[in-house]
């Protein structure tokens, strides 16, 4: 019962958020993808600082869904911004701009 007690402490440290266009991309995965990102949406949860850091923005993180299909996500203090989620090639394209929207946004 107290490890339940430490693991629910963890993850309610950190808050998830979403690009608002990040829902658009989750319309174009796969119900089995989809299933797979929410099991990788709880590792992240329980920790964020992995070491698949990516280089071109500060706090920037990727994590693998598939072979193919890539999430990548942006950590602030104790938010986890999720800002892209698809193709290889598509989501490193994306991240960018929408890394630089949320930042003109909200600092």
């Amino acid at each position: 019962m107290p490890t339940f007690k430490k693991e629910a402490l963890r993850l309610s440290e950190w808050v998830v958020k979403e690009h608002p266009d990040f829902f658009k991309d989750l319309d174009k995965i796969s119900t089995n993808n989809l299933g797979i990102f929410y099991k990788k949406k709880q590792k992240i949860k329980q920790n964020p600082l992995r070491f698949k850091h990516l280089s071109g923005g500060p706090n920037c993180y990727r994590e693998a869904i598939t072979d193919n299909i890539r999430l990548v996500y942006y950590v602030k203090s104790n938010v986890i911004w999720l800002l892209t989620i698809g193709r290889h090639n598509d989501a490193y394209k994306n991240y960018v701009k929408r890394l630089h929207s949320l930042r003109e946004k909200f600092e």
